[in-house]
């Protein structure tokens, strides 16, 4: 059985609303990166959600360049909710999907997380840095905790 899954909605003038942390003790937050990975720290931030009153929320931040405007194309759009719909699907319990549309994906994730939200990604085992470490290096260094899950 598949969990539920649920997309919450952006304003296209990135107005990243906090999910309220006083709603839940623990939130779970899952960057999209590609589907192999993420669906390894999805099923790793369900394992970690077991037992606790918690929230998994599976977070896609596409990166516009600057001259585009933010209003992405409804094609677009379609495009990523099938993609983490697909990944979404891998779970067995409720994940609440959330699509931004942003410049810097790091800043974005730095102004979207709450306080009290662990941070668990996907990553390549790789002895250099990859894109999702240094995602993790700089959402650490903004105070939030992350977990790391190395793959292959």
């Amino acid at each position: 059985m598949h969990g539920r899954i649920t997309f919450l909605r952006d304003s296209a003038q990135l107005s990243l609303a906090e999910i309220n942390p006083s709603q839940r003790p623990l939130d779970l937050v899952v960057p999209y990166t590609n589907p192999a990975l993420t669906a390894r720290a999805l099923a790793a931030a369900t394992e970690l959600a077991r037992g606790f009153e918690a929230a998994v929320t599976l977070v896609a931040v596409y990166v516009l360049p600057y001259p585009s405007p933010l209003e992405c194309q409804q094609g677009i759009r379609k495009r990523l909710e099938a993609e983490v719909t697909a990944v979404a699907r891998t779970s067995p319990v409720a994940i609440r999907a959330k699509l931004v549309f942003a410049r810097s994906r790091e800043d974005a994730y730095l102004r979207m997380l709450g306080r009290q939200s662990l941070v668990v990604i996907g990553t390549k085992n790789r002895p250099w840095p990859t894109t999702e470490t240094r995602l993790a290096r700089r959402l650490t260094a903004g105070g939030h905790s992350v977990a790391i899950v190395k793959v292959g």
